[in-house]
């Protein structure tokens, strides 16, 4: 189709040629032009995507939840796909649910991240387990609880993570500097239990997603371990 105020000519695609809510992939063939009429050209592969009024497709959707099965709101899942549009971001509700409708056909990667709040739960208890644990007399007994004592993101509990809790706790820092306030690996991987720190924390799987966040948590009970379930249908 030839536009003559852009001097230009374009290929329009309706919506008969497109399922709703499928990716379709085409070939296109740009030629250009100068004045003098030089001139040159390029393939170029576009995805196109039918938007419609009612959600068509497939939907992504599931919750985020203490390791106590207590919901956690505000986080913020993000959703991603080898498409423009994408990333795309959702936040769960009061209750920890959360849902996004989404193109058929193409492989997602979620993952989740929650800012702030550094000193929800965290007491000089924690402090206590910690060195419990350091000194082998009584072992942090989770997975979960180790993620979170390792408070300067380097893999292992030591001294140091004492050091960075003891100045948040102290008011002289307001948020860990080499680490996150929340972590969420997946709780369907398999993890060790006396060494957990390299862990997955996305997934690209189409089908059912649990994710679990973890913060320091005592046998009373401080900071969290946070658990989502993704399913896509």
């Amino acid at each position: 189709m030839w536009i003559p105020e852009n001097r230009s000519a374009a290929k329009v695609w309706v919506s008969g040629d497109i399922a709703p809510g499928v990716k379709k992939t085409v070939d296109v063939h740009v030629t250009v032009w100068d004045k003098k009429f030089n001139h040159d050209y390029c393939w170029t592969t576009l995805d196109l995507i039918l938007n419609v009024d009612e959600p068509i497709g497939s939907r992504i959707a599931g919750f985020v939840m203490t390791e106590k099965n207590q919901p956690v709101s505000n986080v913020n899942v993000n959703i991603d796909a080898n498409i423009t549009e994408y990333p795309k971001t959702v936040s769960t509700a009061v209750a920890g649910t959360y849902d996004m409708m989404v193109a058929s056909g193409l492989d997602y990667q979620i993952t989740a991240s929650k800012g702030g709040d550094y000193l929800n739960g965290v007491s000089t208890l924690d402090l206590v387990l910690i060195q419990r644990h350091i000194l082998g007399i009584q072992t942090l007994d989770s997975p979960y609880k180790l993620i979170a004592a390792d408070a300067n993101n380097d893999g292992k509990v030591t001294a140091s993570d004492l050091t960075e809790l003891r100045k948040l706790i102290l008011g002289v820092t307001n948020a860990l500097p080499k680490n996150a306030s929340w972590r969420f690996p997946i709780s369907a991987q398999s993890m060790d239990a006396t060494n957990p720190f390299h862990f997955r924390a996305d997934s690209y799987q189409p089908d059912t997603y649990k994710y679990e966040q973890s913060e320091l948590r005592s046998s009373e009970d401080r900071r969290c371990k946070r658990k989502r379930k993704h399913q896509r249908i």
